[in-house]
Parts: structure tokens; sequence; C-alpha cells
């Protein structure tokens, strides 16, 4: 709210309290209109799921100021992201809180201030709340490495947060974490193709975090991009890059390699991942020892290894349910092409059926 400047030196006792009535009415105004604006909403929308608050999150142009909806069953979406608008005040998230809830009350009032969209997990496939965060976390680190928009989520509700000015000592809310500034800024957004991708590879996911190699890159994709340090994120990008082959000797050389055929099938494209994988060794080796480095080249060395990494992970996706040998890497050297299949274990692009829910359902829990 903005208030009219006052010069208090020319003010008498009754022009102040008539100035102390004029910003409590437009207190009271204000309030109430988020109420009623909850109120609406809550007519508008009566979803029953569970909302992860969401920062850093930028949607594409042409949806900016609308949602996007995936997996539908039966005429209702699973997923959706959408923008957070009627952020309640102060008093009324603290009445708004379930009693166990009230103690984070004042915690939760900052993060409102930084969640800008909402990801809505229908709790018709996640069945509790564990399930889905577990559904939430993995579906925002997919988004993350298919956009590279650097989100986070740093909420959890039963409840939209516009609709929670409505409501009276019933909203079960708590903080996740606090927002992460990231190392680099990205311009990257989210689109409908962008979310309906997420979701047909939550399965695959899943399979693949059963891998210890597999689930250290991830959580170092994850992580990385908002660590204090670069030299450290260059680090944790690094363990992550080589977890993912078991190579004990030439790592420079026969690393390039596997990481060419491994990210594309095209033999060009192969050449350039080689030789772009080798220069980016020799940095990694120089940001990790603390050789001097000038901050733009040790900027271009984080955000390109970081990206070299979500290659991989974007090609373990789509390639099986495992992380490839280093036997079946050699075999691709000599001309053997790697299975594809995308990644893709069911679609959400048309009516799923029970199916598919089912199996998404089962292992978020």
């Amino acid at each position: 709210m903005e208030h009219a400047a006052y010069n208090r030196e020319d003010m008498n006792p009754a022009d102040e309290i008539r100035e102390a009535v004029a910003r409590l009415r437009e207190q009271v105004a204000y309030v109430d209109g988020i109420a009623s604006e909850a109120k609406r909403q809550i007519d508008e929308d009566n979803r029953e799921g569970y909302f992860i608050g969401i920062s850093g999150c930028t949607l594409s142009r042409e949806i900016s100021t609308a949602s996007l909806s995936t997996f539908p069953i039966d005429g209702e979406s699973m997923f959706t992201i959408t923008p957070v608008k009627n952020v309640p005040d102060l008093g009324s998230l603290a009445r708004a809180l379930a009693p166990k809830c009230r103690a984070m009350f004042s915690h939760l009032s900052h993060l409102s201030h930084r969640v800008d969209h909402e990801l809505y997990v229908a709790k018709r496939i996640a069945g509790t709340p564990q399930g889905a965060l577990n559904l939430a976390y993995q579906l925002i680190s997919l988004l993350r490495l298919k956009t590279n928009c650097l989100i986070n989520g740093i909420t959890f509700s039963n409840t939209p947060w516009g609709q929670v000015a409505a409501h009276a000592g019933d909203v079960f809310m708590q903080p996740l974490e606090d927002p992460r500034p990231p190392l680099w800024t990205s311009q990257s957004n989210i689109t409908h193709g962008d979310l309906h991708w997420g979701a047909e590879r939550l399965i695959r996911d899943f399979d693949l975090r059963e891998h210890p190699s597999y689930r250290l890159a991830y959580e170092s994709a994850a992580d990385a991009p908002f660590l204090k340090d670069a030299r450290t994120a260059v680090a944790r990008i690094w363990s992550g890059v080589e977890s993912l082959f078991d190579v004990q000797n030439e790592l420079s050389f026969r690393l390039s390699m596997y990481a060419a055929v491994f990210i594309s099938d095209d033999v060009d494209e192969r050449i350039a991942i080689q030789a772009k994988f080798k220069r980016l060794y020799a940095l990694r080796s120089k940001a990790v020892h603390g050789a001097k480095m000038e901050d733009a080249k040790l900027r271009e060395t984080l955000s390109s290894s970081w990206s070299l990494l979500r290659d991989l992970l974007l090609a373990c996706i789509r390639t099986g349910s495992s992380v490839p040998t280093t036997a079946e890497l050699d075999r691709a050297l000599l001309g053997h092409q790697l299975a594809r299949d995308e990644g893709v274990t069911f679609s959400a692009s048309g009516p799923p059926g029970e199916s598919p829910a089912g199996q998404v359902a089962d292992v978020a829990e």
C-alpha cells in the first residue's frame, strides 16, 4: 500500500488522528480485498492436492499470466504451474495456519514474498504429503535440466497461496528452504512442452535414481548452481560428470570419448563434444586446484561445465533405465548405436487412464 505524504510539523492533534484513521481504513480495505479475492478463488478452484511454492520461475511469454497444465486424467490435470497472486498479509496468514504451523508464520511470511509460482500435484497421483514432495522435487529438477530455468521449491501447503486469506486455522504449510541465489543468471523460461516432457519422464527418472552413479550426478547438477563459491561448484559438477563413467586412468581422453558417444549419435556432434569436454576438463583442473583464473573464465567454466553435466543427464534419461556400462560405451565407440527410447514410459498427452497414474503414484511413495 502507498500512503500520501504528510508534513507532520504542520499537523495538529486532530489532523494526526484523522491521518491515523485514514490509514487504518486503507489497511482494512486492503485486508478485506485480499480476503474477498481469496474467497473468489476458492469458488473457482476446488482442486484437492498439494501446492509447492516456487521461486525463480519464468513462464514463456505467451502464457506468462496463465497456467501450465499437463497429464490429464478424467479432465483433471495432475500437474499445474500457476503464477501466485493475492499473497496474504501477515495477520491473515497467522490466522489461517493450523495450530501446529503457527510457530513458522514469520518465516512463511518472509517466503511468501519470494514465491512467484506454484506447482500443483493432484492428490489422485500423490496420496500422501511425502509422495507429493517426492514428485515435486523430481519434476522441478527435471524442469531445471530441460530448460536451464534455475527454480527452487521453497514452500509446501495443502492450500494455494491465493486462497489462504479465506481460511481460519486449517491451512497446513511449511517452509522447505530459503530461496538460493544462483551463481549465474538464466534467461530461460518454462513452456507447456517442458512441463509435458517432465511429467512423461518421471518414472524413468525415479528408475535411474536407484543407481548411485546417476543419483550422485543428479544431485550435483541440482546443488551446484546454488553453492556460494564458483570453484566449489565446479568441483561438485565434475564429481557428477565422473560418477557416470567407471574410468580410472587416461581420464581426460576416455571421459571425453565416452561423453561424446553418450550424448550424441551424430559423428560431427561427437567430435565437437569431445573437443569441448577436453577443453573444460583442463579448465576444471585449474579451477579446483586453485590456479589463478580471470573471473570471466571461471564463470564460463562453471556454466559450461553445468551444461555438459546437464547434457549427460538428459542422455541418461533418453537412453535407458540404467546408466550405460563402459563395455556398452566401448561398443558405441566401435560403431554400435546406443538404444534410445527418449525416456517416455507413458503418454501424458492424452487421457492415460488409471494405470500410468498408478505407476507414478507407486514410485512417488
